[in-house]
């Protein structure tokens, strides 16, 4: 049997998960553009959770969102043939539940696609007329803009700019003071002055900009001390102990940022991951293609370069999140499992707390 402690426990974490799932469904709510009378529907519906009901009833497409939480009410959507307020597209998160055929016959009758995601925003499936996930029109603008080497970098100088402005924040409210710091910070003011005088002309020079100031704001990292539980200090490798590159330095290849050999690194890789996710579900239930990418475009073809762009000014926020944890608690051995290749993975626990 659960000792009363374990119930409070239990008790607790279920009333936070309630509450955090009613944050983020009023924050959801609150986003929605307001719908003119007259105007049609221009933003998609988002459906999640467990139970999801889609099917036609006397001819109207009838539609009960899933459960995520308890308790609950359950929303429900009704939608007639041609009505303005029919969305663009349906975008299924993950979830469960069911759909009839006369649902799918419906939908395709209006032109509505269906799209669904797995957990980490990938397309699984699309039904419905257009089988494309993507708007053709938006589609159409992000081919224009990656054809246009002004367009290209003008639309990269307002990403890089929001990005150093979070990463001059970070300087400012997360670090020690110490030279390393006020050369970063002088670097990234820098930058920003010259985005605003005399921007890059070519997306080479922005890249070559912004990576200036990201080398001499990683090295201030170095300033930050890593607090390890005293008994675990034999059991960690040496350059645990401290922080030194966003690179693996015990890579047996040319060192890169995937897999990570250092546990801050490792922290980082998963943030930057579940930021990864969100952009990816957004940019795909906003009708763009996530494989076309703008500034990362030519760098590989093989990846959702388009969700690489829009990843970066949400970066300084993840790497805040890992700052956070790092100055207010100290680390164990077993918050970390190391491959038999060196790579470095962060626990279950340790992985939701990042995740949050």
């Amino acid at each position: 049997m659960l000792d009363s402690e374990t119930l409070q426990e239990s008790r607790a974490d279920g009333d936070e998960w309630l509450e955090r799932c009613q944050y983020w469904q009023a924050a959801h709510d609150a986003a929605m553009p307001t719908r003119k009378r007259r105007e049609r529907q221009s933003a998609p519906l988002i459906l999640t959770g467990h139970g999801l009901s889609i099917r036609v009833d006397r001819g109207a497409l009838m539609i009960r969102d899933g459960l995520t939480h308890f308790p609950q009410e359950r929303r429900a959507h009704r939608f007639f043939k041609g009505g303005l307020d029919i969305p663009p597209r349906i975008v299924i998160v993950d979830g469960s539940g069911e759909i009839t055929l006369d649902a799918l016959d419906w939908l395709e009758t209006q032109d509505t696609p269906l799209i669904r995601l797995r957990w980490d925003g990938r397309i699984q499936s699309v039904t419905g007329k257009p089988q494309y996930a993507s708007d053709p029109e938006k589609v159409a603008r992000q081919r224009q803009t990656r054809a246009n080497e002004a367009a290209r970098t003008a639309f990269g100088a307002n990403l890089i700019r929001q990005k150093i402005e979070g990463t001059l924040e970070n300087l400012e409210t997360c670090f020690p003071v110490s030279d390393l710091r006020g050369r970063a910070m002088a670097c990234a003011e820098e930058a920003l002055a010259i985005l605003e005088s005399s921007p890059p002309q070519t997306v080479s020079e922005l890249i070559g900009l912004e990576g200036k100031v990201s080398r001499a704001y990683f090295r201030t990292w170095r300033t930050t001390p890593i607090r390890w539980k005293a008994r675990d200090l034999n059991a960690v490798p040496q350059d645990w102990l401290t922080y030194q590159s966003r690179s693996a330095l015990r890579a047996k290849k040319v060192p890169s940022n995937r897999r990570a050999t250092h546990p801050v690194n490792a922290m980082l890789n998963y943030a930057y991951g579940m930021l990864e996710i969100r952009t990816r579900i957004a940019i795909i239930a906003d009708g763009y293609d996530p494989t076309i990418g703008i500034v990362h475009g030519d760098m590989r073809t093989d990846r959702d370069t388009f969700v690489f762009d829009k990843m970066e000014p949400g970066r300084p926020e993840a790497d805040r999140r890992v700052l956070k944890m790092i100055a207010e608690g100290s680390f164990s051995a077993a918050d970390f499992t190391v491959s038999q290749m060196g790579t470095v993975k962060v626990s279950p626990e340790l992985a939701r707390l990042i995740a949050t």
